[in-house]
């Protein structure tokens, strides 16, 4: 790919780099999130809520993947200077889309076969499936960014989940879950609710609670 191909993309990560997800500490620190369709605790899995906190970066995915990205996806991960260590994607179904780019040197992806791979990915596509292989991202030095296109497991979607898309209105960009604008937010059974807080009592320099402690 080209590496123009890229230069909307890396202007919008500079401009307003993501924030780091704490979810992914365990693999490796650095700034990884998700677009398209996440899964969500007790909940059917919908659109993440990037889509319409940063809609503008949405829609260049989407216009990047319609160019390149020539398998079924229906998730993005946008890696900034992730190193990640060895794991497999088991949230992951079938082959995903690597690519990365950016201003660095080495950083190859390595694959934990036997012999060891080392491959080179900016810019250079691969598509495999990760869930079967155990996978780490090499030293490398300056910036290293890397999309990754992937698919959900099916029968976590609902079959009635709406498209998803970005306008321009009124010379601002709104992410659209099928033909309704979201601005802030998806609706959520606990949305609006207030959290219950733990009575305590605070005895000889201790904190007390009072009545069992339930974890769901």
């Amino acid at each position: 790919i080209p590496p123009e191909a890229f230069d909307d993309i890396l202007k919008e990560l500079m401009r307003r780099p993501l924030p780091v997800n704490l979810f992914r500490k365990k693999v490796a620190d650095g700034h990884s999130n998700a677009f398209g369709l996440v899964n969500r605790r007790c909940m059917p899995c919908d659109y993440s809520r990037l889509c319409w906190l940063r809609p503008y970066l949405y829609k260049l995915l989407l216009d990047f993947a319609e160019k390149y990205v020539k398998i079924p996806w229906t998730s993005i991960t946008v890696n900034e200077n992730y190193r990640a260590g060895p794991h497999t994607d088991r949230n992951n179904f079938g082959d995903s889309f690597l690519v990365a780019f950016g201003s660095y040197t080495n950083g190859n992806l390595k694959l934990h076969t036997n012999p060891p791979q080392s491959i080179d990915v900016k810019y250079k596509p691969l598509v495999m499936d990760f869930t079967q292989t155990i996978h780490s991202v090499e030293d490398f030095l300056g910036n290293r960014y890397s999309l990754v296109f992937y698919n959900l497991w099916s029968y976590k979607i609902p079959a009635n989940m709406p498209p998803a898309s970005v306008k321009e209105v009124d010379g601002k960009y709104v992410f659209y879950r099928g033909d309704e604008p979201i601005y802030d937010g998806l609706p959520h059974p606990l949305k609006g609710r207030k959290k219950n807080k733990t009575q305590t009592e605070s005895t000889m320099g201790l904190q007390i609670i009072q009545g069992p402690v339930v974890v769901s």
